[in-house]
């Protein structure tokens, strides 16, 4: 007898569609990152401090302020066309050296503050600026008091605040949070394998020296030169990725840091080489003081200046700036070992990094104290 195979059809087609049904509600792969209304207006984000935030989603986030130079470092790298103004100190967010340097885009941008330095956040211009999410970064890992900190500030301005970390073994998930919030993934995968690069050909060669064969350095600090940072300092992370041996036998001190130490102290330390402090004027008496003059270092004209236009390249603040430091201090520890024509690969990263062509000239301007001669 024929069986009549309609209803078994439609059983099964029905069927079907619920699972189908089942299937397109399921949760999103991404935790870290959802809708968070049937809009698709915003998306819930979760910081590196583990914070969820709601915040707007990528299509509609426009207009994001950096709380302070760490994530201003950060944000300016990957998507510099979502600021909505640069965080300084002073009236204007850069100077006219630093413009130099800095895609022109940015260069007119207001400055509503800065959580930096020990600063201040101007509340209300910030307000003014229909600002729709501000972006604020860590020194290390997130703290408890970076978390009460961003929860007062969000509370305070009914603007979401979103924190990155500035631990650079966390560059890699940085770079992949902001790709996802900006909606600029494939900059971000980018820039992720750019860092990494140089990552690796540092590591790899400072592996090479055996640690009591390292080259031993003084990170001079302060008007002076008479403060520095010990080994175990978030702000000595390159001088160690780059193989050198940080003779600081001091106590690292939270917040600005900045260890004082004596002249004593550092003429018994004897150090082969110095990195002077962008910015500070110890450069020039450490070279010429008489008192300096026994230290290996200077004996030997290894005395070098950080360079730290647009930003420093190895220290404060503690972002992706400190890339170049890593080709930079390991080629001044081992020239040999490390090889490489340091002004091509500083052209390079300014390039890729701060979205700016400099000529051979003004780098070589940039970096005269900062090279062997």
């Amino acid at each position: 007898m024929k069986r009549n195979l309609k209803p078994v059809i439609l059983v099964a087609l029905l069927v079907l569609a619920l699972l189908l049904l089942a299937a397109c509600g399921q949760p999103s792969s991404a935790p870290e990152q959802r809708t968070a209304d049937s809009k698709g207006d915003t998306v819930e984000v979760t910081d590196a401090s583990g914070r969820k935030v709601t915040i707007p989603a990528p299509d509609k986030l426009e207009r994001v302020y950096p709380t302070g130079t760490n994530s201003l470092v950060a944000l300016y790298t990957i998507a510099p066309d979502k600021l909505t103004a640069a965080p300084n100190n002073a009236p204007s967010p850069f100077s006219e050296g630093q413009k130099k340097f800095l895609h022109p885009s940015v260069h007119d941008l207001p400055n509503y503050g800065t959580q930096s330095g020990n600063g201040t956040l101007n509340l209300e211009a910030i307000k003014a600026g229909n600002v729709q999410v501000l972006l604020g970064g860590t020194v290390g890992k997130a703290t408890q008091n970076d978390i009460s900190s961003a929860d007062e500030l969000q509370a305070q301005l009914q603007i979401p605040v979103v924190l990155i970390s500035g631990d650079m073994k966390d560059f890699a998930e940085t770079y992949a949070f902001l790709g996802r919030m900006l909606g600029c993934e494939e900059e971000a995968e980018k820039l992720t394998a750019y860092c990494q690069d140089i990552l690796d050909k540092v590591t790899a060669a400072s592996a090479q020296i055996p640690a009591e064969e390292r080259t031993t350095l003084y990170y001079a600090e302060g008007a002076d030169g008479l403060a520095t940072e010990p080994p175990n300092s978030s702000r000595s992370v390159v001088f160690n990725k780059a193989g050198a041996r940080n003779i600081a036998e001091v106590d690292a001190l939270p917040g600005f840091g900045q260890t004082a130490v004596s002249m004593e102290q550092v003429l018994n330390w004897n150090p082969e080489v110095i990195i002077v402090q962008g910015g500070s004027d110890a450069y020039n008496k450490i070279k010429t003081d008489p008192t300096w003059s026994t230290i290996d270092a200077v004996k030997n004209g290894r005395v070098y200046k950080m360079p730290d236009t647009p930003f420093s390249w190895a220290d404060r603040p503690p972002s992706v700036n400190r890339f170049i430091g890593l080709h930079w201090v390991a080629h001044l520890l081992y020239p040999d070992l490390y090889d490489i024509d340091m002004i091509e690969a500083a052209q390079d990263y300014y390039k890729v990094m701060y979205h700016v062509d400099v000529s051979r000239a003004d780098m070589e301007e940039l970096l005269k104290d900062s090279l062997p001669n």
